[in-house]
């Protein structure tokens, strides 16, 4: 199984739209327990991506940088990633740009205990 993210809607119909990421909508949020990576102000829409994309993950990186709630750089920015050991890590007080995303989703894993995965190398 892929990462489950929780973005807003306007990344949401972006990532479908524009990408190969998105293997399915969760209509039900109250069937993820916490998901991979939440971005922006709640409620937002939840993700399933596919587990091993052509490319990467890497367009998650342009599509979060280019969205609206990037761009106003709210303080504090939510960008909330659990790392391989399930622990939850908030985005730190750094510049808002594709390069302090990036490095802040190189601590984001997915996958079942014990196969938890990278999402960007």
């Amino acid at each position: 199984m892929g990462p489950i993210i929780r973005v807003p809607d306007d990344v949401a119909q972006r990532l479908e739209e524009e990408t190969d990421l998105v293997e399915d909508v969760i209509d039900v949020p109250d069937a993820v327990d916490e998901p991979d990576v939440q971005f922006g102000i709640t409620p937002g829409v939840f993700l399933l991506l596919t587990e091993i994309p052509k490319d990467g993950f890497g367009r998650l990186v342009s599509l979060i940088a280019m969205s609206d709630y990037a761009k106003s750089a709210p303080e504090p920015f939510e960008l909330i990633v659990r790392d391989k050991d399930s622990i939850t890590h908030a985005f730190p007080a750094t510049a808002v740009n594709e390069q302090s995303i990036q490095d802040h989703l190189k601590l984001a894993y997915f996958g079942a205990p014990g196969d938890r995965r990278p999402l960007i190398s």
